[in-house]
């Protein structure tokens, strides 16, 4: 089953879904099941829980098969969801969020910022405007990254640990 309160997965459904297609798929047992009874049990309009559904088949997560009644003729969708290729589209996902934080944790690492009452800057770019914003007209001053590294590495541990995590699923 999905982490869905994991902060990696969650934000990618949230950028893929949104927050009725995430509502949606947490309301999705495993094993198959009909857009009808996904609409009942999440609370949803059948259009958006449609809606929803093709994203993720277009992805690969979701998929289906159909099932013909003889009688009326009516096809049946049956949806299930494809938890190996979504574990694939995860690691990719927090692979690249891992180099995406790795590398503004270097710049962090090797600049010294100043700040004046609009923007933050490298130490080179205020020497160059001798320490006065043209903008705001205010006095650029140093300011101690040290918190946001810690952020920065804090994140990056916790989106390892739960590689290392989902490697053992």
């Amino acid at each position: 089953m999905l982490e869905l309160d994991n902060f990696v997965v969650r934000e990618y459904f949230k950028r893929r879904i949104g927050d009725e297609g995430l509502g949606i798929m947490m309301s999705v047992p495993e094993g198959e099941i009909t857009d009808e009874e996904i609409a009942e049990l999440s609370d949803t309009k059948l259009t958006a829980v449609r809606k929803t559904l093709y994203r993720l088949y277009e992805s690969r997560i979701a998929e289906y098969r159909t099932e013909r009644d003889d009688s009326s003729g009516w096809i049946t969708y049956l949806w299930r969801f494809n938890y190996d290729n979504v574990k694939k589209i995860l690691e990719d996902e927090a692979d690249s969020k891992l180099k995406e934080l790795e590398s503004q944790l270097e710049e962090e690492r090797k600049g010294v910022f100043y700040q004046c009452g609009c923007q933050r800057v490298l130490f080179e770019e205020a020497a160059e405007k001798n320490f006065m914003c043209a903008e705001c007209g205010t006095n650029f001053e140093y300011i101690s990254n040290d918190e946001l590294i810690q952020e920065l590495e804090e994140k990056i541990a916790k989106i390892e640990q739960w590689k290392e995590k989902i490697k053992k699923e």
